[in-house]
């Protein structure tokens, strides 16, 4: 077993890392670095305990991803980004600042080929349009977002919902399929 590169178990909040831990997370951060597909801004966290294996993935300053979480693919984050415990990132993703994504979300920006019937559908490759997120979006527990979509700045997704069509700026949506809530900025009834 690998020695873990902290003198204790990464199970508490990055802002509550001792200077021995500091320096821990400094040493992960710059094996990460070396393997010339990952950038890291000021001030990041990456739990060690993290799955994290892209083709491409660039952070922001003041970003951080919770141990469990699963990173893979071409993904970009802004400033201030979190990825809490077991969600799952994959395919091309592009976000803003400040987008906060929940445990047990999954954002999968690619998709499989399944068009010709006479051919298994592993075999047929995979499409991707990507995601985009906008800035300051907060995307509850147990959420799905399916590639192509589109997120607005300052939008809500709620626990749960299914995100199949592209999410107008400033609103909250929820269901399966995901539907308009209402708009954050009229008055809340």
């Amino acid at each position: 077993m690998n020695q873990h590169p902290f003198e204790r178990r990464v199970d508490y909040l990055p802002w509550e890392l001792g200077e021995k831990d500091k320096a821990g997370q400094q040493e992960w951060q710059a094996t990460l670095k070396a393997t010339g597909v990952i950038e890291l801004g000021e001030d990041c966290f990456m739990a060690p305990e993290a799955h994290v294996f892209p083709d491409r993935l660039v952070c922001g300053d003041s970003c951080y991803i919770a141990g469990g979480a699963l990173i893979r693919g071409d993904i970009e984050m802004g400033d201030s980004c979190t990825v809490n415990s077991f969600a799952s990132l994959a395919g091309e993703i592009r976000m803003g600042h400040m987008v906060r994504i929940a445990s047990h979300v999954s954002i999968a920006g690619f998709n499989h080929g399944h068009e010709d019937v006479d051919k298994p559908i592993c075999m047929q490759g995979l499409t991707t349009e990507g995601i985009t997120i906008g800035d300051d979006v907060w995307i509850g527990a147990n959420v799905v977002v399916v590639d192509g979509v589109s997120i607005g700045a300052h939008t809500i997704l709620a626990a749960g919902a299914v995100v199949v069509k592209d999410v107008p700026a400033y609103a909250i949506v929820g269901g399966n399929p995901a539907r308009l809530i209402r708009d954050r900025r009229a008055p809340k009834k």
